[in-house]
């Protein structure tokens, strides 16, 4: 048995390349997409094109979602198990506190981006398209992201300048 096993690399190192394979075969996937066989003429209608690996990328979308959506169950069980209920307190922070609020402002968000959605119809392929949920429910995907990324960013930098509130702190 090797000394350096997979189960035996620290979460971090694991997640990194995890994360450098997951960005690596959506880049690869999309690059057929965009590149191969884009130009296709559709056969319902020749106007219109019908991207060859339309599906491939489609099926990348929904594994990555169902495969978030399973781990994050996992991870909130066995965060809620392992906890046994009680109140964590680290350093000062209240886990369970920030993971609720975290929890609630996510499908807050989502929720509120849901309601204010447009129902406005859209013209597709020439084509009027009047489904107020799908569009709603559209809408409600693209603000939500969006506003999570920003929430995203916001935390990349705020969490950037810790360093320097800390130095700033330590001087006399």
């Amino acid at each position: 048995m090797k000394k350096n096993a997979l189960w035996q690399w620290p979460a971090e190192k694991i997640s990194r390349r995890l994360f450098y394979v997951l960005i690596a075969l959506a880049v690869v996937i999309y690059g057929l997409f965009a590149f191969v066989g884009y130009d296709r003429p559709s056969l319902e209608n020749p106007d219109f094109k019908a991207p060859l690996f339309t599906d491939l990328l489609l099926c990348l979308v929904y594994l990555l979602l169902l495969i978030a959506i399973i781990v994050g169950v996992w991870s909130a069980a066995k965060a809620y198990r392992s906890s046994k209920g009680e109140a964590t307190i680290v350093n000062g922070i209240h886990q369970r506190r920030i993971a609720l609020c975290v929890t609630l402002g996510t499908v807050g968000v989502t929720l509120l981006t849901l309601l204010l959605g447009s129902t406005a119809p859209l013209t597709i392929n020439g084509k009027p398209y009047t489904d107020a949920w799908d569009l709603r429910v559209a809408d409600m995907f693209i603000y939500t992201s969006g506003l999570l990324l920003v929430a995203a960013l916001a935390a990349v930098i705020f969490g950037a300048t810790r360093y320097n509130r800390k130095k700033e702190g330590k001087q006399p």
